[in-house]
């Protein structure tokens, strides 16, 4: 009887202290250094796309970007455009997921591609105008000096800088069900940055059960019923 009360009430402190370090705008669920570890390993796996190097950001569950890193070998190694995207990914993501198990889960920037096409009788755009919501502040993107991005003082952490984007590359993070932010990859092709999203994410140990925000690459180009394929696909991560 003890011993069951004691198990309740650690499960309760559990529970209440992940969801008091959600709530907090401060809380990051990885490091840098894991980022980055994590980033690079993931790179190396990847074989699609271009072969390029990328940008990964990390949004907390207020929509904070908490870490920043790339995966090349300075900080000019991979596009530097691709800094913001990656943000705006992470955002994305993180804003239009739940736990799992509430509504919709976990949405990936990669499935909402079909969803915002102008003219699509396969799912009659229902998203259409989505891209043009949670503009991103410039301001705050651009500034700071160019050697601390994708650093641990990267001038991006600390900040909301929103931004919607719906092609590959963007991904919710999860302890266990909970959702707990969410990963913005950038830097290849929108396939090869939701495949090395995907192997980092899972690196990190923040990858759902039985995860099912996978890209759904389209079977009809005209009317769009998926994500379109990009260079070099083949061994995409996390398709379906």
């Amino acid at each position: 009887m003890h011993k069951g009360y004691l198990l309740r009430a650690c499960a309760a402190l559990v529970l209440t202290t992940a969801g008091a370090a959600r709530a907090d705008s401060r809380f990051c669920p990885v490091t840098h250094g894991q980022l980055r570890t994590a980033l690079v390993s993931a790179d190396q796996a990847d074989t699609s796309g271009f072969n390029n190097h990328f940008w990964a950001v990390v949004v907390n569950r207020a929509g904070v970007v908490c870490a920043v890193a790339f995966s090349g070998p300075n900080t000019g190694s991979q596009w530097l455009s691709s800094r913001q995207i990656a943000a705006a990914k992470a955002f994305t993501a993180n804003g239009l997921s739940l736990d799992i198990g509430t509504g919709t889960g976990a949405l990936s920037t990669a499935q909402l591609y079909q969803f915002v096409q102008p003219d699509n009788a396969n799912v009659a755009n229902p998203l259409y105008g989505l891209a043009g919501g949670n503009v991103l502040n410039s301001l705050l993107a651009y500034q700071g000096d160019f050697a601390n991005f994708g650093t641990p003082n990267d001038p991006m952490i600390g900040q909301r800088i929103g931004g919607t984007i719906t092609f590959g590359g963007g991904l919710a993070l999860y302890s266990g069900t909970t959702a707990v932010g969410g990963i913005g990859l950038s830097g290849d092709t929108a396939c090869a940055d939701h495949s090395v999203a995907w192997r980092t994410r899972f690196l990190l140990k923040l990858q759902q059960p039985n995860p099912a925000d996978q890209l759904n690459f389209a079977t009809n180009a005209a009317q769009p019923d998926g994500h379109p394929h990009c260079p070099n696909d083949t061994n995409t991560q996390g398709t379906k």
